[in-house]
């Protein structure tokens, strides 16, 4: 079989056209070279794309860390709260994030300073669907939300505050308290329902908290998480570096959850 293409080429003497003609078996060659091609460059566009979701992680958390700096500037050295709840050990309602008794939480005292708006103004039922946007700065954007996120009267975090600096029964504390700022945890990753667990030890439960540590660290970028320091910088961290028999590792060495770096994470409250 042939698969025939009209050209005109000049002829001496003649004002006749030649023809030129395909066979199956040079379309079907054509064909697979360009799969083979596709075949190349599809995981190097899926790597690129990888590349660039882990780069706006960590820039987002690190905006996340510097608003924090700036609001303690602020504040006498104060630090924002980490979840309406005190102890912090319930996933906030969207009723919760709009609430005057979270005027001080993270979420919403936070955004402004990073020009976005308080996740409690998203709590109108018809607003919550924007709140889940990928180019928000509240997620990372590889985060998987539930199916009825929109639509649940949960507010679901991707991005978290670190749940162990502020100890119970304080509500806050001193920034300058942190004693070892360049180990110590200020965001993070956060796991949402149906992720998966960094270690399968961890405690199932509370996923999509505004506040969380070593238990709902998540890693979303190829094995590894996005945590950002006290001292400003941010870090990919593998989960074994984290995470050890489900819980955070102690002695707290290289990523310590703690303002006082000699307590154990595990036990301190909130979790």
């Amino acid at each position: 079989m042939k698969f025939e293409a009209r050209r005109t080429f000049p002829e001496s003497g003649s004002g006749t056209s030649c023809r030129v003609a395909f066979s199956l078996i040079e379309l079907l060659v054509v064909i697979a070279i360009i799969g083979i091609l596709a075949g190349l460059l599809l995981p190097a566009l899926v790597r690129a794309r990888e590349q660039a979701q882990k780069v706006s992680c960590i820039n987002r958390i690190k905006q996340w860390d510097l608003a924090l700096i700036l609001y303690k500037d602020d504040n006498d050295d104060y630090i924002p709260r980490e979840s309406f709840f005190p102890g912090g050990t319930a996933i906030n309602s969207w009723a919760q994030s709009q609430n005057a008794l979270a005027g001080d939480v993270w979420y919403n005292v936070l955004p402004p300073k990073n020009d976005q708006r308080r996740a409690g103004s998203y709590a109108p039922t018809a607003l919550r669907g924007e709140f889940y946007d990928r180019g928000l700065l509240f997620h990372c954007p590889r985060a998987v939300f539930p199916k009825d996120a929109a639509s649940s009267s949960y507010v679901y975090f991707s991005i978290a505050m670190n749940s162990k600096l502020i100890i119970s029964p304080q509500t806050t504390m001193k920034f300058s308290a942190i004693e070892l700022p360049s180990s110590t945890v200020t965001f993070l990753d956060g796991r949402l329902p149906g992720e998966t667990k960094v270690d399968p030890a961890s405690p199932s439960g509370n996923e999509g908290q505004p506040s969380v540590y070593a238990t709902r660290f998540v890693t979303r970028h190829l094995g590894r998480g996005t945590i950002s320091f006290a001292d400003g910088h941010v870090e990919l961290i593998a989960g074994k570096d984290a995470v050890a028999g489900g819980y955070a590792i102690f002695p707290q060495r290289r990523t310590i959850w703690t303002a006082d770096p000699r307590l154990d994470p595990n036990t301190a409250e909130p979790n």
